[in-house]
């Protein structure tokens, strides 16, 4: 299963057109909150809800992948309670890219793709995920070259 995670382009989705014309072949297209855009212009993206957006999105998404159930938000997870039975969760809003494991739980932060704090590019992530291993490539948008990668078990 491939998922492209985008996050944080506030107003500025330009982009997400080009990703989608550039990565046509992705199971899932997500993006992790402020947007500032109505669910149709973010098509074929889902989303969930930013605090900077006042559409209806919901406040989290919850996958069933090969590799285990994926949770997105936008904010970073602060709670154990609400990753009961997780294996992946996903986020935004620190506008930096993040990729650990900790207790059996990946977390992955795509960073933001138009308003970066930890760079100059934007960032955005594909997700290769298997039943055994999550595949995560960061990507720098401009460049269009991966800016790390990571084989997580």
């Amino acid at each position: 299963m491939k998922i492209l995670l985008v996050s944080d382009t506030h107003g500025k989705n330009e982009l997400l057109p080009l990703l989608v014309t550039q990565y046509p072949n992705m199971d899932y297209y997500l993006h992790l909150g402020d947007s500032q855009s109505d669910p149709y212009s973010l098509f074929p993206f889902d989303s969930v809800k930013g605090n900077c957006d006042y559409f209806p999105f919901d406040e989290m998404r919850r996958l069933n992948t090969p590799y285990g159930y994926l949770l997105a938000k936008h904010k970073p997870f602060n709670s154990y309670k609400e990753l009961l039975g997780v294996k992946i969760a996903v986020y935004g809003h620190t506008h930096m890219v993040k990729v650990e494991k900790i207790d059996d739980i990946v977390y992955i932060c795509p960073g933001s793709l138009t308003l970066p704090r930890d760079g100059d590019e934007g960032t955005y992530i594909i997700l290769d995920i298997e039943k055994e291993k999550i595949k995560v490539s960061v990507y720098e948008v401009n460049s269009k070259s991966i800016l790390s990668y990571y084989e997580i078990m």
